[in-house]
C-alpha cells in the first residue's frame, strides 16, 4: 500500500470549504497496493499561503447525514465528527463551533470526502485517524495524523470503503487499541480484518479471522460492523487480549472474539430475542462498546439502515460468563437499534437509539443500571398518549422546523457521553447534531435538547444567485440544494429560518431589477417550473409546462431583467426553449434557437436573451420570441455569464480554452487573457471602485499557480488565486458567483461542504 505524506495545515479560524480537481500533483510512477502492506512514498504539496481573503461558510448549520460523533476519552473537550459525504469535523472548544479538517482534500482525491470510520487516539490525543472513501467502487485510504487533523499522512488501501453507503450508521469499524496505541484495527465491507503495528502507515489482512461478512443491503456489501476493546484484558503497553468484531453475515454467527491480541478467533453465538423469538440471523450487529466491567453492549436491526431497520434489539453480553441478556428498551413499537455508547467510567451507564421510527420520531433512551431501566426523551402514557420529556431548542438552525414538523431526530445512528461530564450527551440525525447537558434530569424533568452542529456545512449545491442592490429588503442570496431544497439567505452569516419547500430544483434566478421575482427549473415532484414574487416566502407552479415538456423535466428557467418573463429550457431531449409572460398560461417558442441551448438573460435591458448550442451563441432582442446567432468558436460553451450592471457584456468560460468575452452588440468574441489555461466557471461581483468594472471570480487555473478560486479587477486581463492549497473542499462544482452587492466576496458551490464564502480581508 502506498504511503503519502498530504502537508495540508488547516487554519482554524476559517472554516474553509470545497476542494478542486488537479490542486495536488501526484508521483505517477507509484505502485498500486498489496495486500503485505508494502508502501511506497508519495507526497501532496499544499503549504498554507495568506492570498488575502478569508474563507469560510454560507451558515446553513450542517443540513445532512452525520453518522458519528466521538469523544476523546482522555482529553477533554475533544470532539470529531465523521460525515457521509462532507468529510470530518473535529470541535473547537473556545469558539464551540466544529471545523473541517479535510478541506485539503481536492477534487483529484474527493472519493475521501466520505468518511467510513473515525478513530481518537486514547492514549496520544494528538493522534487521529480517518477512513476514507465515499463509494467503494474505488479505493479508500487510511488517513493518520499526529497534530490533531492539521496533517495527514495516507495509506491507500486495496479495497474500497463506503462513506455514503448503506451502513454507514454502523459502529467505528477503525479503532485504536487503548493499551498499545500503535495498533489499530480497521474492519472492512468485503475484504475482511486489517491490523496495523505502527500508527496506521501499513496495513496487512488479519487472515486468522473467519469471515468477511457476507451481508449486502440494497447491493451494498456491510461487512464488518464493529470493532471493540476490552481494556481490562491487558495491561498498559501491552496489546489488548480481549477484542470483540461485529460482522453482517448471512448465516451462523455474527460476533466473532480473540483472547490472544487477534492470534486466534472464536465465534459468539448469536443473542435470542423477543423480537424475533429465538436465536437469529435476521437481526444484524450494528454497533458495540465494551464496558469496564466486562459487558459488550451491543445494538441489533433488520437491516442496518439507515433505512429499513425495521425490527431490532438491545443486547449486554458477559465476557465471563458468555450470556446473553436482552435489554431493549421499549417493545410497544417495532424499529431498529443503532447507535450505542457506554460512560467511561461509569460502566452502568448506557445510552442508545432506535432507527427508523418513522410512525413517530426515533428516540434516545438512557439508563443508569446497566440496562435493566430505561428512560426516553418521549414516551407514552397509560393510554398510549405520545409525551415529550424534552424541551428543544433549534434557534441556531431555525430551518429545523421542517414546515411545522419538528422533531428531535430522524436517522440517530450516532450517540456519544462526554467521558468527563455525563450529564453532557451528543447524537446525530439526517440533518444535524442534537445535544444535551442535564441527562440525569430524565427521571424527573424534561431534558434540554439545542441543536450542536455549528460550523459543520454537508448540503450539496445545486444553483445559487446573488441579487442586485435592489434597495431595502433585498436578500444577500438565494439557493438550491439536495435535500434542504434551498434557502432565501437575508444574512449568509446566519441560518435562515426555513427553507423553500418539498421539491429539489435544478436552476434558479431573480430579476435582476426586482429582487422579489424568483423562479426555480425543478426535477422533483411534479418537475414543473415554480415562481415567487414575494422574494421566496411562497411559491407556486406555472399553469401548464411547454407543449412536449416531461414531468420531472429539470433544465433551467431564467426570468429576463424586469422579472416580467420566465425563459425556460426544459431538461426533454429535443423541445426548444420556451417564454411565458403570464406564468406558464400561454408559451411562446423561442424561433432560432436550437432544442437544448444553454440559456441566460441579460440583467440590464429585458428585451434581450442570450443562447448558445454547439459554438454558436445566439441573442434575441424581442423578449425571447425570436433569436439570430451573434458569434461562433469552435468549442460549446457550458455556461454564459452576464455582467448584473452592463447590458450585452457575456463571459463564457471555456474549459481548457479559458475565458472568453463576448460584447453582444457587435458579435465580437475573444479570450481575455492567455494566462488563463483552465476555466471551469465565471462569475462577477462588485467593483473594488465606483465606476470600475465588476470585479470577476473564476474557478481554474492561471499563471501556472494550480487550480483554485481566482479574482481579476481589470476586465480579465491579469488574474489573482485567492485561495491556497489547504482550502479544496472536496467536490466542488462548476457553481461561482461574486456578490454584486459586496466586494471581495464570493461564493462557490460544492458537493457536501455547502456553499462556501470568501471574503477580502479588512
Amino acid at each position: 500500500m502506498r504511503l503519502k505524506k498530504l502537508m495540508a495545515v488547516v487554519c482554524a479560524a476559517a472554516l474553509t470549504v470545497t476542494a478542486f480537481a488537479g490542486c495536488s500533483k501526484k508521483n505517477d510512477s507509484s505502485s498500486g497496493s498489496d495486500s503485505k502492506g508494502d508502501a511506497k512514498k508519495e507526497y501532496y504539496n499544499a503549504q498554507p499561503v495568506d492570498t488575502g481573503w478569508e474563507w469560510g461558510n454560507v451558515e446553513i448549520v450542517d443540513g445532512g447525514f452525520i453518522p458519528d460523533v466521538i469523544y476523546n476519552p482522555t482529553e477533554e473537550g475533544l470532539i470529531y465528527a465523521r460525515t457521509d459525504m462532507g468529510g470530518a469535523y473535529k470541535y473547537n472548544k473556545d469558539t464551540q463551533r466544529w471545523e473541517c479538517i479535510t478541506d485539503c482534500f481536492g477534487g483529484d482525491d474527493w472519493n475521501y470526502n466520505g468518511t467510513e470510520s473515525l478513530a481518537t487516539d486514547p492514549v496520544e490525543p494528538n493522534r487521529v485517524y480517518l477512513a476514507a472513501g465515499t463509494y467503494s467502487t474505488n479505493n479508500g485510504a487510511i488517513f493518520a495524523s499526529d497534530d490533531y487533523g492539521k496533517n495527514w499522512t495516507i495509506c491507500e488501501m486495496p479495497f474500497g470503503m463506503g462513506g455514503n453507503e448503506v451502513g454507514r450508521g454502523c459502529g467505528e469499524r477503525l479503532q485504536v487499541d487503548p493499551n498499545d496505541n500503535s495498533i489499530l484495527y480497521f474492519g472492512s465491507r468485503a475484504d475482511g480484518l486489517w491490523k496495523s503495528t505502527d500508527y496506521g502507515a501499513t496495513w496487512n489482512e488479519v487472515t486468522s479471522f473467519p469471515t468477511k461478512g457476507g451481508y449486502t443491503e440494497d447491493g451494498y456489501s456491510i461487512g464488518l460492523t464493529f470493532v471493540a476493546f476490552d481494556k481490562s484484558s491487558s495491561e498498559k503497553g501491552q496489546a489488548t487480549k480481549t477484542i470483540i468484531v461485529g460482522s453482517a453475515g448471512t448465516q451462523g454467527d455474527y460476533l466473532y472474539r480473540s483472547d490472544d491480541a487477534g492470534e486466534t478467533w472464536t465465534a459468539i453465538p448469536n443473542p435470542k430475542s423477543e423480537a424475533t423469538g429465538d436465536k437469529t440471523e435476521k437481526l444484524k450487529p450494528c454497533q458495540g462498546e465494551i464496558s469496564s466491567d466486562g459487558y459488550l453492549y451491543s445494538t441489533w436491526s433488520y437491516k442496518v439502515g439507515p433505512n429499513g431497520a425495521s425490527d431490532g434489539a438491545v443486547q449486554k453480553y458477559n465476557l465471563k460468563t458468555g450470556e446473553w441478556t436482552e435489554i431493549t428498551p421499549e417493545r410497544s413499537y417495532t424499529c431498529g437499534y443503532n447507535g450505542i455508547s457506554v460512560n467511561p467510567n461509569d460502566p452502568n451507564m448506557i445510552v442508545c437509539t432506535t432507527l427508523d421510527l418513522w410512525a413517530y420520531y426515533d428516540n434516545l433512551f438512557v439508563s443508569y443500571d446497566g440496562g435493566e431501566t430505561w428512560n426516553g426523551i418521549w414516551g407514552s402514557d397509560e393510554n398510549g398518549k405520545e409525551v415529550n420529556n424534552f424541551n428543544l431548542d433549534i434557534s441556531n438552525a431555525p430551518w429545523l422546523d421542517w414546515q411545522g414538523q419538528l422533531k428531535p431526530g430522524w436517522w440517530m445512528t450516532g450517540v456519544a457521553i462526554n467521558p468527563f461530564n455525563p450529564d453532557e450527551v451528543l447524537y446525530t440525525t439526517g440533518a444535524t447534531i442534537f445535544g444535551t447537558s442535564n441527562l440525569s434530569k430524565i427521571k424527573d424533568e424534561p431534558v434540554d435538547i439545542s441543536v450542536k452542529a455549528m460550523g459543520i456545512e454537508m448540503t450539496a449545491i445545486f444553483d445559487f444567485v446573488s441579487p442586485l442592490d435592489n434597495g431595502e429588503g433585498t436578500p444577500e442570496l438565494y439557493s438550491t440544494m439536495g435535500d434542504l431544497y434551498g434557502f432565501r439567505h437575508d444574512d449568509v452569516t446566519k441560518a435562515p429560518q426555513e427553507h423553500y419547500g418539498d421539491f429539489k430544483a435544478t436552476s434558479i434566478d431573480c430579476a435582476a431589477q426586482d429582487y422579489k421575482i424568483v423562479v426555480r427549473a425543478t426535477d422533483d415532484g411534479d418537475g414543473s417550473v415554480y415562481y415567487s414574487t414575494d422574494a421566496a416566502e411562497t411559491w407556486q407552479a406555472v399553469e401548464t409546462l411547454p407543449e412536449g415538456v416531461g414531468k420531472k423535466a429539470g433544465g433551467t428557467a431564467k426570468l429576463s431583467a424586469d422579472g416580467k418573463t420566465i425563459f425556460y429550457q426544459s431538461g426533454t431531449t429535443g423541445v426548444a426553449a420556451a417564454v411565458t409572460s403570464d406564468f406558464g398560461k400561454t408559451w411562446t417558442t423561442c424561433e432560432g434557437l436550437p432544442a437544448g441551448a444553454v440559456i441566460e438573460t441579460d440583467k440590464v435591458n429585458p428585451d434581450k436573451f442570450y443562447g448558445s448550442y454547439d459554438g454558436t451563441f445566439y441573442m434575441s432582442t424581442d423578449g425571447g420570441k425570436t433569436f439570430s446567432p451573434i458569434a461562433n468558436m469552435l468549442v460549446s460553451a457550458t455556461s454564459i455569464k452576464v455582467c448584473p450592471d452592463k447590458e450585452g457584456d457575456l463571459w463564457i468560460p471555456v474549459g481548457a480554452g479559458g475565458v472568453y468575452y463576448l460584447d453582444s452588440s457587435t458579435g465580437t468574441l475573444a479570450p481575455t487573457s492567455k494566462d488563463v489555461t483552465l476555466c471551469d466557471a465565471i462569475g462577477l461581483g462588485k467593483a473594488e471602485k465606483d465606476g470600475d468594472y465588476m470585479a470577476l471570480y473564476m474557478m481554474g487555473e492561471a499563471n501556472g499557480d494550480g487550480y483554485g478560486i481566482y479574482q481579476s479587477t481589470d476586465k480579465g486581463v491579469t488574474w489573482k488565486r485567492i485561495n491556497d492549497d489547504t482550502q479544496k473542499w472536496g467536490n466542488v462544482r462548476k457553481i461561482i458567483s461574486g456578490d454584486p452587492k459586496v466586494y471581495g466576496r464570493v461564493y462557490v458551490g460544492t458537493d457536501g461542504r455547502g456553499i462556501i464564502m470568501g471574503n477580502v480581508k479588512q
